[in-house]
């Protein structure tokens, strides 16, 4: 619970304060990268394809996957302006730790978030995060594997489509 915690504390801290565009994106990105196993939610997100991505086309995903993720949390930057995190509940099945917290919003909402925590080294990692009832790992698998169906495994479309995270 203190990661998640700490994790929160530094979401909703960029997201009160006012940045915008780039430079929230860009912190976004050092943030997720810092707590959350962004490699193993791309990874897994590739579905079938994942065996038959090239070792420079991983590279590549991996690169492209945390501006996405980093551009999905700037989009919803809202969101996650609060002044506390609420810890609900903390259950734990086998190595995956599941934390329901909610964010208390000033003005009185409350954002609820799901967390997925996995032991890594002598603590824990991010392997998956839900906001607005959606997982970010379950989502990201439907859209990858949709791009690469359509595209018979083509990997140039769905980094096209990763690259549209910088319009947003």
């Amino acid at each position: 619970a203190n990661y998640v915690n700490q994790l929160a504390n530094e979401v909703m801290r960029l997201a009160n304060s006012g940045a915008k565009g780039n430079a929230v994106k860009a912190k976004f990105a050092a943030l997720l990268n810092r707590y959350v196993n962004l490699k193993s939610i791309a990874n897994m997100a590739l579905g079938p394809y994942q065996k038959k991505i090239s070792a420079g086309d991983r590279e590549k995903l991996y690169g492209l996957f945390s501006n996405y993720a980093a551009a999905l949390f700037a989009y919803y930057v809202s969101d996650f302006k609060g002044d506390s995190l609420e810890i609900k509940s903390n259950t734990q099945d086998g190595s995956i730790v599941t934390i329901q917290s909610a964010i208390m919003q000033r003005g009185g909402g409350r954002e609820q978030v799901k967390w997925r925590l996995v032991q890594s080294g002598g603590g824990y990692r991010v392997s998956d995060i839900n906001v607005k009832g959606v997982w970010l790992t379950i989502a990201t698998k439907k859209r990858f594997t949709d791009v690469l169906n359509r595209s018979k495994g083509d990997m140039a479309p769905l980094f096209a489509e990763l690259r549209e995270a910088d319009t947003w």
